[in-house]
């Protein structure tokens, strides 16, 4: 079987969250919707991992040359 894609897995896993918002839910439906929202976030999370190391930014040198460089994020300090 064929693993959703992230757009489809982001709107199931927005909707658990709002069915467990509703609190109309048994604790049994709680813990399954729970268990199953997990599961997807894991497998979300992994994608954008996934998708984060493939990134790469196209630059130019100073003779316009171009060329790939892998995208790394810088931390910032700001807010401290």
């Amino acid at each position: 079987m064929k693993k959703p894609d992230f757009e489809t897995s982001l709107k199931e896993l927005e909707e658990i969250v709002k069915q467990l918002e509703t609190n109309d839910l048994t604790l049994d439906e709680t813990l399954a919707k729970y268990e199953s929202g997990i599961k997807i976030y894991k497998q979300c999370y992994q994608t954008l991992e996934k998708a984060e190391k493939k990134i790469n930014i196209l630059l130019k040198n100073s003779i316009g040359e171009t060329h790939t460089e892998e995208f790394k994020l810088k931390k910032t300090t700001e807010g401290k």
